[in-house]
């Protein structure tokens, strides 16, 4: 018993002239169950917060050095990330951009086909965005129900033992006999509250990193969207200049070809595409 005694309530019953362990003495067998369960939840809550700190800090890490060495990265579209990597919530998000953008690959010549590919990437983005957000609230869920859990697991044991303490008691039965049960009883309650108070401080820290570091990954998730347009509409740019160019060199061939000159091979020409925006120049 001595071993699973709290050392914080050691400490808040230091002063009693009685000692700790008289009142766990006082418990009946439905109290001691209920403490022993709020030793266990003490230990959970304290394991899950500490946990979820480590990795709230190593996510953190990650994310920040991914994104420094992302903006010395001539091109987005370019990464290769091999499968069954352990990817941090940034990596993950390009991973999935870049997948979005590879079944396009050689297919971006006007600007609706940049428009379309945009919206593939946009909705692979958002689906990253919302598992990353699942992984990040993760070790959440057991810190809110010790907080709201373990006062009200406390005053159960506290109600049965001052119920059982009542039923007990005799038509002369003084206030001797009552006082030891119902210190006692109210055991169960201190320890809920030990439970719940660092519970509660933990989960509301917690809680705010968690919210900044969402924030963090939508900034980042609309700063890797923006991105990668301008990669792809430079890439049609450029597939709309080849095209323009072969044109250019069929049309310089038509004369040779009307005089039966020889000619030089030249690729197969293709519809020509639609001008784009403000591609003029290339025309």
């Amino acid at each position: 018993m001595k071993v699973m005694l709290s050392p914080v309530l050691m400490i808040v019953l230091a002063d009693s002239a009685k000692g700790a362990l008289w009142y766990f003495q006082q418990m009946d067998s439905a109290g001691m169950a209920v403490a022993g369960v709020l030793l266990i939840c003490s230990f959970i809550g304290w394991g899950a917060m500490i946990g979820k700190w480590s990795d709230v800090q190593e996510l953190r890490r990650r994310n920040h050095a991914f994104e420094r060495r992302l903006r010395d990265e001539p091109s987005v579209v370019a990464l290769n990330f091999p499968r069954g990597s352990n990817l941090g919530p940034y990596e993950f998000l390009v991973a999935e951009a870049v997948s979005a953008v590879q079944r396009h690959k050689g297919r971006l010549v006007r600007q609706s086909d940049v428009t379309l590919c945009m919206g593939h990437v946009e909705n692979a983005v958002q689906r990253g965005v919302a598992r990353t957000m699942v992984k990040y609230e993760d070790k959440m869920v057991i810190l809110s129900s010790l907080v709201s859990g373990g006062p009200f697991l406390g005053l159960l044991g506290t109600v049965w033992g001052v119920m059982v303490t009542f039923g007990a008691l005799t038509e002369k039965a003084s206030i001797a006999q009552l006082a030891p049960g119902v210190c006692g009883a109210l055991v169960t309650t201190t320890l809920g509250l030990l439970v719940a108070i660092p519970a509660t401080f933990g989960y509301n820290y917690l809680l705010t990193q968690v919210k900044i570091m969402t924030t963090e990954l939508e900034n980042f998730a609309s700063s890797l969207a923006d991105r990668v347009e301008l990669e792809l509409e430079g890439e049609a740019r450029r597939n709309f200049e080849a095209v323009q160019e072969r044109e250019r060199l069929l049309r310089a061939a038509a004369p040779a070809v009307a005089a039966g000159g020889p000619v030089a091979p030249a690729p197969v020409a293709t519809e020509p595409p639609a001008a784009l925006p403000g591609w003029e120049d290339a025309q």
